[in-house]
């Protein structure tokens, strides 16, 4: 499953089941999934780089747990 786009509490997340990712201070960081999940709103794509722009890439390890489906 691909990370869904996210606005967590006005925070650029990217979330999937078990982890989340929150652009914070200018880098990715590792956030409570279970937080992003119930208090991000989920945004597509195009939205979500429309509210928020071009942000760097997520760090390359960032999601490298999840299963291919």
């Amino acid at each position: 499953m691909e990370p869904k786009f996210a606005d967590w509490e006005g925070i650029p997340a990217r979330w999937v089941l078990g982890e989340a990712w929150a652009f914070v201070k200018g880098e990715w960081v590792r956030v409570c999934d279970a937080d992003v999940g119930m208090n991000g709103a989920e945004l597509n794509e195009e939205s979500f780089k429309a509210r928020f722009g071009r942000l760097m890439a997520l760090p390359a390890i960032a999601f490298q747990d999840r299963p291919e489906r």
